[in-house]
């Protein structure tokens, strides 16, 4: 295999990668498929970027929309809710949460994890800044967790619900800006009510300040087009990333800008 790759692929790839617009697809056929393990680096407006670390960014950004866009748990739009939240500052029961969320198995038979994961899961996320205590939480009726203490795994029953056209708050990623030790992607968010083939979208998940209806686009909402027609009125944050002591990014701070 070649040593030396293309510049204008490595620049292509990171973009995919940063905004979200291929996510897994892109991993699959350009990073999971080299036969060798190797860091690939580019560098734009004088920042040299791991594209492997970057993809760790979108896994995160994923994780945090899957476990806070429904009203799966009391958690619905916790990330949302406030004006900042710091790494420091973020709720434990929910770190645990996003820690859990993509190794739930929907099921009415509990099911279990070993802490190991979740700990090297949450620590993953928020490095070593937000302290890492494994224990009970509750999350509400659709997702009950206890942890074991004894056997050192957590139990829990994750309900098989119907999450199809469910509310839900939905976000398109606007801008990336690198600096020598921060990933910072700002993003549009909205909350979504389905009727039909109609979606009505609203500033957040209170509903007080409604924006307008648009028909779905083969069942999914157009975020182009909802920015496009309300992008002044919506909701702007900044996801920040920050390079770790381990040499890899952790989650640092959400902060609403409008």
């Amino acid at each position: 295999m070649e040593t030396k790759k293309s510049p204008t692929l490595l620049i292509i790839i990171l973009i995919l990668i940063v905004l979200g617009l291929a996510g897994y697809i892109v991993y699959d056929k350009f990073i999971l498929s080299m036969q060798e393990e190797k860091k690939y680096t580019t560098v734009i407006d004088d920042v040299s970027i791991d594209v492997n670390k970057l993809y760790k960014v979108g896994e995160m950004l994923n994780t945090f929309d899957k476990a806070f866009k429904t009203n799966d748990t009391k958690y619905l739009g916790y990330i949302y809710n406030s004006k900042s939240i710091n790494v420091k500052d973020f709720d434990k029961t929910a770190a645990i949460y996003v820690s859990l969320y993509d190794e739930l198995i929907r099921s009415n038979t509990e099911q279990n994890i070993s802490n190991e994961r979740i700990k090297n899961n949450y620590e993953n996320i928020f490095g070593k800044v937000l302290e890492y205590k494994p224990k009970d939480i509750d999350l509400g009726e659709n997702i009950k967790v206890i942890y074991d203490a004894e056997n050192k795994i957590y139990k829990y029953t994750a309900s098989i619900t119907n999450n199809d056209h469910k509310s839900e708050y939905l976000a398109r990623n606007m801008k990336t800006t690198l600096t020598a030790d921060l990933v910072i992607i700002t993003r549009k968010v909205f909350f979504v009510e389905y009727s039909g083939n109609t979606a009505s979208i609203y500033k957040d998940s209170t509903k007080e300040t409604k924006l307008g209806d648009i028909k779905l686009n083969n069942g999914e909402v157009n975020l182009q087009e909802v920015t496009g027609k309300y992008g002044s009125k919506l909701n702007t944050y900044d996801f920040t990333f920050k390079l770790g002591s381990d040499d890899s990014y952790n989650f640092y701070k959400i902060e609403r800008t409008k």
